[in-house]
């Protein structure tokens, strides 16, 4: 017999508050509770027998609660349907529980959104009766893991995948090749693992210290096939399919490391222990093509999934361009450039590829040189490159650094571990949406869903792995499964209030940073004020304020909303330390602050900044400059090679000096500018002073003139030049504070 089902318009149903996360289409509470006792009897022959054993699992770990056979009515009552959406479910609660689905992975998501539904008061158990109507937005709903730069065991691997079914993900992208360790037992290449999993040494604090530090000490691992096998078997049993990244042809210096004749120098080196982008890199003669393909004829036969991602991203082309046996292959094939012969080498792994079943899926920089027939694009420098696959019929799954890299700061607060750096806190992962604007319905369609990237350069334990994931994973499953997401506000309610308890009986190191006190600044009229914000209105902050020059210090206790007005100076530039004390919520947090004549003035953007690097327009005249090692939310980011700025001063004042403050960090492509050149205004612009000779982060120009408005240009290279990180590309301009003395 075949079943139907009414659809309900989820626009039109007010959604009412639901424990269930991600947030069903339809959630109708109903009068009245479901009572449940201590043994619960279902038809066990009905079930699939792992979603049956990890229902049986979790009762007894949420709510101890075990299963019994019965014969009789069930507890639990199944009915398969048709005719609906995919993944499509539905709960009804009454005095039974009653699931309708449309395949065993609707199911399996129907019984996590029952868990989730039982509460406990006063050791009484129940379900609020209520109607449940859900099924996925985006069919890709991933998370993915860096093992590489730091391994992590086969029971932690589980773990993350466990959390992962929780909040309905369903595509582990498992990044298992990299220039710092090779993951992958390769029979037919045993030095992939016996020499390329380890490195000798790790860096010591963040990539930009200076000097280095490396902590000697031997680190690695890696996956026996029967490993990824049994890893595979656990993540389908939880409808979580697994795409494996085994990188090409850059990030390949482990590899390398293993066997050196394909490279293009043949050089000996070992596994770096060093983070960034490296010259050496896969050649692409003939002998290489068939290393990767016997690597990917293993992979093949260990992956039963759609996908095999290839990395692409990344790969300098310096050893191509002096490489012999690169220049004939370009001649052979009538390749232009570099570029083309990535696209080139790319195109023969995806031959290879389609040929064994596999569809290929690369990072964006794939698109360049020209895009093979059949691959799949990753976005992951913002949207732009998605938009153009996408464009020209190609799928797409995008995992942009604006909304999705995990490995950046989530919280302000100095208690936050060490990251590569960025800001992605939860609100701004919540705001994902994978489905630009710029795509028609059709292009649209292109786009298989979105995914979140956890970088693991400075992650060196499975505790912060989960810090840095959690609960950033719920938002980003929230805006992969809703098709209308409650309010960010009503999330963070039912988030903080149901979630984190399950997320503490699992014991789940997640980040409470969304919650923390934290300082924020606007502007005013005679300069800026500082907002102590806490999500406890009734915090009282502790603020103590010292003049470096005069050592005069005041002392003064401010309500959580209340602001600190922090005034330009009449006549001479002072600095000052704010220390913050917060007397019930966890900020101790001291500021230096810079008093200056552009404090708080008004900052036009003529050149716009990088949506991912532009978070108060503020920021370059709050009078706060940004650290080292540096975070995203303290620093203005440019990705072009001129920056045209006007700043307008409240009044005209006689400026001594304009000093600019860069930020230089090679290694992510972040480098000084070359030049620097400040006029007294937009319209009939004459140049007041200009400077090329730029070698250090403070730059000062000295103006001796009366202004009011000021306009600001900044020239960097055209692309970044051959030999250095990130050659080839527009290079990133960071500028913080611009102080007016």
């Amino acid at each position: 017999m075949l079943f139907t089902v009414q659809l309900f318009d989820s626009s039109a149903q007010k959604q009412e508050q639901c424990n269930i996360l991600p947030t069903p289409v339809v959630y109708k509470r109903v009068k009245g509770n479901l009572y449940l006792r201590e043994k619960i009897h279902l038809n066990k022959e009905n079930w699939p027998k792992n979603t049956l054993n990890q229902l049986d699992s979790m009762l007894q770990k949420f709510h101890k609660i075990t299963i019994q056979d019965t014969t009789g009515k069930p507890f639990i009552r199944l009915r398969k349907l048709t005719n609906v959406p995919k993944d499509f479910y539905s709960i009804s609660i009454s005095s039974f529980i009653f699931i309708s689905y449309s395949n065993e992975r609707a199911l399996y998501y129907a019984m996590q959104s029952l868990v989730q539904l039982i509460k406990t008061e006063n050791k009484i158990k129940y379900i609020p009766k209520a109607f449940v109507q859900d099924y996925p937005k985006f069919d890709w709903r991933g998370l993915h893991l860096d093992v590489s730069r730091h391994f992590f065991s086969v029971e932690e691997i589980k773990r993350y995948l466990d959390l992962m079914a929780m909040y309905k993900l369903n595509t582990f992208h498992w990044h298992l090749t990299d220039d710092q360790g090779w993951r992958i037992e390769i029979n037919a290449y045993p030095k992939l693992t016996t020499v390329g999993a380890f490195r000798d040494s790790t860096l010591i604090g963040h990539y930009t210290a200076n000097p280095r530090k490396y902590d000697s000490q031997r680190h690695g691992g890696f996956y026996t096939q029967q490993e990824i096998k049994e890893i595979v078997s656990y993540a389908a049993e939880r409808y979580i399919d697994v795409v494996p990244e085994i990188e090409m042809p850059g990030h390949s210096r482990a590899a390398l490391a293993a066997y050196p004749r394909f490279s293009c120098t043949g050089k000996q080196q070992k596994v770096p222990g060093l983070w960034g982008v490296f010259e050496d890199i896969y050649c692409t003669k003939e002998e290489s093509f068939q290393f990767l393909s016997n690597i990917l004829n293993e992979v093949v036969s260990l992956f039963p999934g759609k996908y095999i991602h290839i990395g692409g991203d990344e790969a300098p082309k310096s050893r191509w361009k002096s490489c012999a046996k690169c220049q004939n292959v370009m001649q052979k094939n009538r390749l232009k450039d570099a570029h083309e012969l990535q696209s080139y080498f790319i195109s023969r792994i995806e031959q290879f590829l389609n040929k064994k079943g596999k569809n290929l899926i690369g990072w964006d920089e794939i698109l360049e040189g020209g895009l093979s027939p059949n691959a799949t694009v990753m976005s992951w420098r913002g949207f732009k490159g998605g938009i153009a696959a996408a464009k020209n019929g190609h799928y797409v799954v995008m995992t942009p650094g604006t909304h999705c890299y995990f490995d950046h700061y989530q919280g302000k607060s100095n208690e936050e571990p060490l990251a590569i750096g960025g800001y992605t806190p939860l609100e701004k992962v919540y705001q994902f949406n994978p489905i630009p604007d710029e795509l028609d319905a059709a292009q649209a369609s292109y786009i298989l869903g979105g995914q979140a990237n956890l970088w693991t350069e400075y992650i060196t334990s499975y505790d912060q792995l989960e810090y840095m994931a959690y609960p950033r994973a719920i938002a980003l499953s929230q805006a992969l499964w809703c098709q209308n997401k409650p309010n960010y506000e009503k999330f963070c309610q039912v988030l903080y209030d149901v979630h984190y308890e399950k997320l503490d009986s699992l014991k789940v190191n997640y980040s409470k940073s969304s919650q923390r006190a934290s300082i924020t600044s606007k502007v005013n009229e005679k300069g800026i004020s500082l907002i102590l914000d806490s999500p406890d209105t009734s915090d009282i902050f502790c603020t103590s304020l010292r003049t470096k020059l005069s050592g005069e210090e005041i002392k003064l206790n401010l309500k959580a909303g209340e602001e600190l007005m922090i005034t330009r100076p009449k006549k001479h530039v002072t600095e000052q330390e704010i220390e913050f004390i917060s007397k019930n919520s966890a900020l101790g947090s001291t500021i230096h602050l810079t008093r200056h004549h552009a404090l708080g003035a008004k900052v036009n953007y003529i050149t716009k900044p990088n949506p991912q690097y532009h978070y108060a327009p503020s920021l370059l005249i709050d009078g706060q400059k940004g650290v080292r090692p540096w975070r995203g939310h303290e620093w203005i980011g440019f990705d072009t090679c001129k920056i045209i700025i006007e700043i307008k001063l409240p009044e005209k004042k006689k400026i001594k000096e304009i000093v600019f403050s860069f930020l230089e960090s090679n290694g992510s492509w972040i480098y000084l500018p070359k030049q620097i050149q400040v006029s007294n205004q937009m319209k009939r612009r004459k140049k007041i002073r200009s400077t090329t000779n730029i070698n250090s982060e403070l730059v000062r120009l000295k103006i001796k003139k009366r202004l009011k408005t000021i306009n600001i240009e900044i020239n960097t290279f055209s692309s970044i030049p051959q030999g250095l990180p990130g050659a080839g590309r527009v290079p990133w301009t960071f500028l913080d504070e611009i102080v007016f003395h």
